[in-house]
């Protein structure tokens, strides 16, 4: 897959490779999906192993379906913008009702409340 011309899609689980800031290497990190306006870069909000009890960390249910190894959460209110570049694959798209939970929860952190 050539990264330069990926299309990341809204709820896609993909790998990134994350560079080492004092060291040489890198190391591959889970990230899902949130924006991708077209450019170079995309939103995107990390995975994690294990929660930080927050309110804004969304189970991933059916996360074999997402193509992960082991039970994970995504830390929603920890958004960040990434290089499409440092896609290192494309694992899945979100089952639909971890899409719908990951749309109810983005709603209740983000949209206006009147």
């Amino acid at each position: 897959m050539s990264n330069c011309s990926m299309t990341p899609r809204f709820g896609e689980v993909v790998l990134i490779r994350m560079q080492f800031h004092q060291a040489a290497g890198a190391k591959v990190r889970p990230a899902l999906v949130l924006l991708d306006t077209g450019d170079d870069d995309f939103v995107a909000a990390p995975i994690r192993p294990q929660a930080r009890h927050s309110d804004y960390d969304l189970v991933i249910k059916d996360w074999r379906f997402a193509g992960l190894n082991v039970p994970s959460y995504v830390r929603v209110h920890k958004r960040t913008v990434l290089a499409k570049v440092d896609i290192a694959s494309s694992l899945a798209q979100l089952s639909e009702s971890d899409h719908e939970a990951l749309v109810t929860l983005l709603c209740r952190a983000y949209c206006r409340k009147t």
